[in-house]
């Protein structure tokens, strides 16, 4: 007669080795897909094609509480004059920091290009310099339940009233039903 533990040892082992032959055997909730891409964020403040304006104008020290509107580009080169849109981020900036310059982003950046079209991360995080990092909270479509980071750095010499950002993103999700993973973007 055989024990229960040696039953259940059994059992464990057997999971194990299925587990290893067939991956999807070893996820207990839907597996998590990750995703690295460098994208460059396109900022116009001022001049033609600007993407971004300000609602709420502040008369306090460093502007604290001026709030914008953004559609910025999302472009897939550090030159927008050659560069393929790939995302736009819509969304709203506040100058949060009283002592500034620390603004304080949210915006969902939505996929444009034909792979990912409509799929989105929902962003938020304070912008106070050259360089920094942004949470990524969320996602939809094929960024479902997304979580991860965006590392951005400002490129040099931008042209005036510009900003172009290199992003970073590193971020998990849950990749839905009947898709497979794709290409990561460099």
């Amino acid at each position: 007669m055989a024990s229960p533990t040696r039953d259940l040892s059994i059992i464990l082992v057997m999971h194990f080795i299925l587990s290893m032959a067939s991956p999807s055997l070893s996820c207990v909730i839907p597996c998590e897909s990750e995703i690295n891409l460098r994208l460059y964020l396109h900022q116009i403040a001022a001049g033609s094609g600007t993407n971004q304006v300000a609602i709420v104008a502040s008369s306090q020290p460093a502007g604290f509480g001026t709030t914008a509107v953004n559609d910025w580009t999302v472009i897939d080169g550090p030159n927008p004059g050659t560069a393929t849109i790939v995302a736009r981020t819509k969304g709203m900036h506040v100058q949060a920091d009283v002592g500034g310059p620390g603004w304080f982003n949210y915006f969902s950046m939505v996929f444009e290009d034909s792979r990912r079209r409509g799929s989105s991360f929902e962003v938020m995080g304070m912008n106070r310099a050259q360089e920094g990092e942004m949470a990524i909270i969320g996602g939809t479509g094929e960024f479902a339940m997304a979580r991860g980071t965006i590392k951005y750095r400002a490129l040099a010499n931008p042209p005036p009233g510009q900003s172009i950002k290199e992003l970073n993103i590193h971020a998990f999700y849950v990749k839905p039903a009947g898709t497979i993973a794709g290409p990561t973007i460099q």
